[in-house]
């Protein structure tokens, strides 16, 4: 069952025990609120992705998910487990690559992983080998760290979480000052780590890469959960109607369908009238503008990207124009 298949079914069966229960979250820096009340659910098999500008609390909420920063009130749930009273048997299901991964760059990526292996009480070889053919590292095993490309650098440090077999692992802006291509070495990953069954928490400013992987998303500004939810339903709200007319008929056809009942705004883009209007009313505005002599040359359904509904949201400058090499 694919990943977007096991989150529907496990929303179905209702999910009684997400694998992370996030509740009242907040934390206080002095006088600064760098994350305020929030809730979220992560289940099963999913990619979730958590979105905000830089100072969001993004990497904050992760801190304290990871137990390294105490909540200064709400709770952390993982597994159906307290994390404030059971940090050691949550954290042991639990990955995370929250900066540039720091290996011995004189040793083999293979190396460098049975070295960690150790650190963690051992793993077993078969279980080395799997991990370098997930990541895409099989053929360059034996080669040094220090021959290997940031793209790949950043695949072995996500392996490396991957030893203890953990259930949920988070990723926080785990391309950041990566080049396009390894940008997309790790954006192709994520998705095999949630086929396996995992629950991902990807942790991002880069609008496309988020929308490209993750099946829900949750946005937060200035520490506050402004959205959440799935990324085709976010979307969904952002449909609008693109209208294109003759030149010298815009300021009437703005008019007519500004006043026209179902509209909600009109706006100009590049010589056309985007209008906030639900899809179905498209008849209803091509028949408005018949009835005053003006046809349409064109009328088609617009969606938005998730870096404009981002900034519909927080008016945030985005990062979408950063999109990775196809």
């Amino acid at each position: 069952m694919s990943a977007q298949g096991r989150l529907a079914a496990a929303e179905a069966a209702g999910a009684a025990t997400p694998v992370l229960r996030l509740r009242g979250l907040t934390k206080q820096f002095g006088a600064i609120t760098a994350v305020r009340g929030l809730d979220l659910d992560l289940y099963p098999g999913e990619v979730f992705g958590f979105l905000g500008p830089n100072g969001a609390g993004k990497s904050t909420t992760i801190g304290m998910i990871l137990g390294l920063i105490r909540p200064t009130a709400g709770t952390v749930e993982a597994f159906g487990l307290d994390l404030s009273r059971h940090r050691w048997e949550v954290l042991r299901r639990v990955g995370a690559v929250v900066e540039t991964p720091a290996f011995y760059g004189h040793l083999s990526g293979r190396d460098n992983l049975r070295a960690i292996a150790l650190a963690v009480g051992g793993v077993p070889e078969r279980r080395i080998d799997e991990l370098l053919e997930l990541v895409g590292l099989a053929d360059r095993a034996r080669d040094k760290f220090k021959t290997y490309s940031l793209g790949m650098k950043q695949r072995l440090g996500i392996a490396s979480t991957l030893l203890a077999d953990p259930q949920l692992v988070l990723l926080d802006e785990p391309t950041n000052g990566l080049d396009p291509a390894g940008q997309r070495e790790v954006r192709e990953l994520i998705p095999r780590l949630a086929a396996e069954g995992r629950t991902v928490l990807l942790a991002s400013h880069l609008l496309y890469e988020v929308q490209q992987v993750c099946q829900r998303v949750a946005i937060l500004q200035r520490g506050e959960l402004v959205a959440a939810g799935r990324v085709e339903e976010l979307l969904r709200q952002g449909r609008r109607l693109e209208v294109e007319v003759r030149p010298e008929e815009l300021d009437r056809a703005q008019e007519i369908l500004s006043r026209l009942p179902g509209v909600e705004s009109v706006e100009r883009r590049d010589g056309r009238l985007l209008l906030g209007a639900a899809p179905e009313l498209g008849r209803t505005v091509n028949l408005a503008l018949a009835r005053e002599g003006i046809f349409a040359n064109q009328l088609r359904l617009v969606e938005n990207t998730l870096e404009e509904y981002f900034l519909q949201l927080t008016g945030e400058e985005g990062n979408g124009d950063q999109r990775p090499a196809q």
